[in-house]
């Protein structure tokens, strides 16, 4: 099948180490501010924390003995040697920066990790914080994720997100200025939203300058406020076909330089509640590339970029990090 039509992952990696790199998740015993009271209470209306849980860990397991089987595991399955260690549970930024440092340089000097990726929110970005990532950004490849999840204010308060979409271009700002690559995280199909806002986010999304993106259609899962909401009939969810024209919209108004990390994602199928179409990630993805493929479409398109205008070479990176 024809994938030439975004700027994926893999090619990145090759680009960046000049082999094949995949993610090891860790579980780094974090939590959030909108859990813990510091900004709120309950954490996001789609949050379940169990979901984020990687396959290979167990309860008590260090950070080095995560790396330890997690490696393993995905040295079998998918043939690399090199991997991106990855704290992906609740906020990987929200702790006093002394046990941050220590979980982060405990991951990155593990054999065969050759970077850092971390998973958390606009407000979780102190100026310590932030210390601490531009010398780990001087030392290793680092990639911070930030659930951004929407640029509409009134939704982000209705996932009782407790940050606004100024916060967001606040943290990215800080982020760039340090020369620290972003990547934003953008929920379709939240109860509320229309094709309307995938025009917007995509813009918003162009405003912060972000170097990667992840799409992630709304998923239903267990123990969460939006299971409430799902089973007492107050929305409903998207059609597989509605979440696919979302995402081909969003991509053709997305710069051609941005790395494309996910299209789709899935939950644990035990927790899943809805929809029964995303627990075939593969399969989900597999009809994005078709259908921008029949539509003759790309990332960057509607933005005026042609196909080559995805070939060019993404940034310096190598020399950043000393990886020539």
């Amino acid at each position: 099948m024809d994938q030439g039509r975004i700027r994926n992952l893999n090619s990145f990696f090759n680009q960046v180490f000049g082999t094949r790199v995949h993610k090891v998740s860790l579980w780094g015993g974090f939590t959030c501010p909108n859990r813990d009271g510091s900004v709120g209470t309950g954490g996001c209306s789609f949050c379940n924390p169990e979901g984020s849980r990687p396959m290979t860990f167990i309860d008590g397991m260090s950070i080095k003995e995560q790396l330890e089987a997690g490696c393993r595991f995905v040295a079998s399955r998918y043939k690399v040697d090199s991997f991106l260690a990855y704290f992906q549970d609740y906020s990987t930024t929200y702790a006093d920066p002394e046990k941050l440092s220590e979980l982060y340089l405990t991951a990155i000097d593990f054999p065969g990790v050759v970077g850092l990726a971390l998973c958390t929110r606009p407000d979780c970005l102190n100026a310590q914080t932030l210390d601490l990532l531009e010398e780990l950004s001087d030392r290793t490849f680092l990639w911070v994720e930030l659930g951004v999840q929407t640029s509409n204010d009134s939704i982000l308060e209705d996932m009782n997100r407790c940050h606004t979409s100024k916060d967001t271009l606040t943290a990215m700002e800080n982020l760039h200025s340090r020369n620290i690559l972003s990547t934003a995280q953008m929920i379709i199909g939240y109860p509320g939203s229309d094709d309307k806002d995938i025009l917007t986010d995509a813009e918003f999304v162009r405003k912060t300058g972000t170097s990667g993106l992840k799409l992630q259609n709304l998923h239903v899962v267990k123990d969460t406020e939006l299971e409430r909401m799902y089973l007492n009939n107050e929305f409903d969810l998207m059609t597989l076909d509605k979440y696919i024209d979302r995402v081909i919209t969003f991509l053709e108004y997305t710069e051609p330089g941005t790395v494309i990390q996910r299209l789709t994602g899935e939950a644990h199928h035990e927790l899943t509640v809805a929809p029964k179409w995303s627990l075939n990630k593969q399969s989900v993805v597999n009809r994005i590339h078709q259908a921008l493929f029949e539509k003759d479409s790309w990332q960057g398109k509607k933005l005026g970029y042609s196909r080559t205008a995805l070939d060019a070479p993404f940034m310096n990176v190598r020399t950043h990090w000393n990886l020539n």
